[in-house]
């Protein structure tokens, strides 16, 4: 399940080689996208692969009607549906790629109906809502040789290779340890007052309730859920902050270092969340410690991961005339301390990568690696060029999907505060807490398992 870095290098090569101009792709034919999801980053995305001008798209499916009216004025061409079941079927040859931007429980099942049709596939981030329907995107991408990317832009932007090369080129010593930090997400994606859940609510006017829940467990619908984005703050839609931005913040580290699977995850710190009161839900203020083993000549490394109220500790390096305040300035980033230096780095990709203090930045600027991976200027152009070219994306499934596992398994984590889970990384299973794997598999409904069960 694991890229080498061999593979990895011969990947991006491949795509810098063929990536080209933007304006040398618009001689190839414009990519037809399938829309699975419309609204939210749906509405987002759509629009970034639209600028590229190298796509239109060719049908759309949105559960809630008024996220469809854009697609209707903007791309009167579309066929709309509500089911994109239905869509991919009937529009099956009139359309050259998929896009999936719907919650994140539905991720799987849309890519499994996708993948009958073997198009190109690009999906929100993070990719799946289980450790299981996450190894089975992976591995069908893989078997099928679908080219697929993960909306986890981070990866193209400049910051992710440059803090690779620096890395690599070991000017800075031995990585000890990787502090990152969540704390600009809204509170909405913690905790939600628990009672909620026992106060269903009328969906809202063009929301098809039964198909937005999809392959999970039938509940009734809770006030505010849709179209306002909550549904991340209940465990059988979403993960809360750390299964949504470990690809942002996590990542760029992973990749950096060469990471494989953590072998122990705990979480502590959680200021009084108890998860048998609140199952449902997400801790307000947590703090998590990844343990990574040692491999090749790279030590034994410890990843710590902060969010929403829990405050970063300070770098010792950091400007002692500046201030220092995660959660009252809203920030989302990172610092790496190695043996000679240490990096900091802003909320997605490594943005702002930097040597801290300024006087070392300046100091050790002389002596930095030439560029040796390529930059991609739009994340959204590079999948369709990829398309156009039938050539592998930048983010496929196999990355994007690793930095989600890492995700998840802190959220797994979660429901178990205090305690060090350890994990097999080859099989992906809890060694020392057997209960934790339950929650590795999807709560579908006897229909989804029956339609779907066969992938997992």
């Amino acid at each position: 399940m694991n890229i080498s870095k061999r593979d990895f290098i011969k990947l991006s090569g491949c795509a810098a080689a063929s990536c080209g101009s933007v304006l040398a792709a618009t001689e190839a034919p414009k990519v037809r996208i399938a829309a699975i999801g419309t609204g939210g980053r749906g509405h987002t995305d759509l629009h970034s692969f639209l600028r590229s001008g190298l796509c239109e798209i060719s049908c759309a499916a949105d559960v809630y009607a008024p996220n469809l009216e854009w697609v209707r004025k903007e791309q009167p061409q579309a066929k709309i549906y509500a089911d994109y079941r239905k869509m991919l079927a009937e529009c099956a040859g009139q359309y050259d790629a998929v896009s999936i931007m719907t919650p994140d429980h539905s991720h799987a099942v849309a890519f499994f109906e996708a993948s009958k049709y073997n198009v190109p596939v690009y999906c929100a981030k993070p990719l799946a809502h289980t450790i299981d329907e996450t190894l089975a995107m992976m591995r069908v991408a893989r078997e099928k040789k679908i080219i697929t990317q993960v909306s986890h832009h981070g990866n193209s932007e400049p910051g992710t290779p440059l803090l690779r090369e620096w890395m690599e080129s070991g000017i800075f010593g031995q990585a000890l340890e990787a502090h990152v930090y969540c704390c600009s997400a809204s509170p909405s994606y913690y905790l939600e007052p628990p009672e909620w859940a026992n106060q269903p609510a009328e969906p809202p006017k063009g929301l098809d309730w039964e198909l937005w829940q999809g392959p999970v467990k039938r509940r009734p619908y809770i006030r505010g859920l849709v179209p306002h984005g909550r549904w991340r703050s209940w465990a059988m839609y979403g993960e809360g902050c750390l299964g949504d931005w470990s690809c942002h913040l996590i990542g760029p580290v992973a990749t950096a270092l060469d990471l494989d699977m953590p072998t122990a995850v705990t979480m502590d710190d959680a200021r009084g969340f108890d998860p048998r009161k609140t199952p449902l839900s997400f801790p307000h203020a947590a703090h998590y410690k990844f343990e990574f083993p040692a491999k090749g000549s790279r030590a034994a490394f410890t990843l710590h991961w902060y969010e929403c109220m829990r405050p970063a500790p300070r770098p010792a390096a950091y400007e002692p005339e500046l201030p220092f305040d995660t959660v009252k300035s809203r920030w989302a980033g990172g610092y790496l301390v190695c043996e000679k230096e240490t990096m900091m780095f802003g909320q997605t990709g490594a943005a702002g990568l930097r040597v801290i203090p300024h006087s070392h930045m300046k100091a050790v600027k002389p002596h930095l690696p030439p560029k040796k991976y390529p930059r991609y200027r739009d994340h959204w152009a590079e999948f369709l060029q990829a398309v156009q070219q039938k050539r592998p994306a930048n983010t496929p499934f196999e990355m994007g999907g690793k930095f989600t596992i890492m995700g998840f398994m802190g959220m797994i984590a979660t429901r178990f505060p205090g305690r060090r889970l350890t994990f097999d990384p080859v099989t992906m299973r809890c060694t020392n807490i057997p209960e934790a794997n339950a929650l590795m598999r999807p709560d579908w409904t006897d229909a989804a398992r029956a339609e779907y069960g066969r992938f997992l």
